[in-house]
């Protein structure tokens, strides 16, 4: 396991981008304007190993690109079925 992130793929950030809570707390409409966004901020990605029992996969971070912001920093993992989940 490492702790260090990595960036994300294109593929990667499509996938955040379709995910409709990321978009309601962005303040945009579609997953073409989310994805600009995400192309422009900081995301990354943690091979992330929780404690026991835990979580164990993907855990996206996006950061908006200034620290005084009204929309915070959003950590996404994937729930059993695979997809995208926000951590609220």
């Amino acid at each position: 396991m490492t702790n260090k992130p990595f960036a994300l793929t294109p593929k990667e950030i499509k996938e955040i981008a379709s995910v409709k809570r990321i978009q309601e707390l962005w303040g945009v409409e579609n997953s073409a304007d989310m994805e600009l966004i995400l192309n422009d901020i900081y995301t990354v990605k943690f091979n992330f190993m929780n404690g026991s029992p835990g979580y164990v996969g993907d855990l996206f971070i996006i950061q908006p690109d200034h620290l005084a912001s009204d929309i915070p920093v959003t950590r996404l993992v994937r729930n059993q079925e695979k997809q995208l989940e926000v951590i609220e």
